[in-house]
């Protein structure tokens, strides 16, 4: 885990088919963090501004994004596909790590923004909480049984895996940097 007042990466210390509530309770976490060293920002700022220095107002709150980076069956292997949006924008195609996620965020209410299920509007430093995920194909098995798929899914990455994955990188990295330094405006 890598904690920054803009960005948190973060590793599920489990398989990614039950992650969902780990990571939603470590992305409140971090927000909940964000929010409070923001306004102790913003409070350090107003006491040393003098009083002919105009006030220049300090942003306390940023949208938050939550980039998954997972990988995807349905694409060739080493292609890239970016979704912006849960479920709502695109299939999860039965990929049980994403729906784990998706469903903890339902359940919280903090993804989308006024969930059915609590019937109330979400506040606080999740508020604005939107999703990219970023899917990295690995390929299709032959067989499309739950057993053969698990198996292909969970199997040693041949070398020439590995070579499509590290050329993957940069487009991966370039999508993540993108979205870091998206202006915050609604979009």
């Amino acid at each position: 885990s890598n904690t920054g007042l803009y960005h948190e990466t973060w590793q599920s210390p489990s398989l990614m088919n039950v992650t969902g509530p780990k990571l939603v309770r470590r992305l409140e976490q971090w927000a909940t963090e964000r929010a409070s060293r923001l306004e102790r920002i913003a409070n350090v700022a107003a006491t040393r501004a003098s009083a002919s220095t105009p006030n220049i107002p300090i942003q306390t709150s940023y949208p938050t994004t939550l980039i998954i980076l997972h990988d995807e069956l349905s694409i060739a292997l080493g292609k890239v596909r970016v979704i912006r949006g849960g479920p709502e924008a695109f299939s999860l195609r039965g990929h049980r790590g994403l729906i784990s996620i998706c469903e903890t965020l339902g359940k919280k209410g903090l993804y989308p923004r006024s969930s059915p299920s609590t019937n109330k509007s979400v506040t606080g430093p999740l508020a604005d909480l939107s999703i990219l995920r970023v899917g990295l194909g690995i390929g299709r098995p032959t067989s499309h049984e739950t057993g053969a798929v698990s198996d292909y899914v969970l199997k040693t990455v041949t070398e020439k895996e590995l070579k499509s994955y590290h050329a993957a990188a940069m487009p991966v990295v370039q999508t993540i940097r993108d979205e870091l330094f998206r202006p915050t405006g609604k979009v």
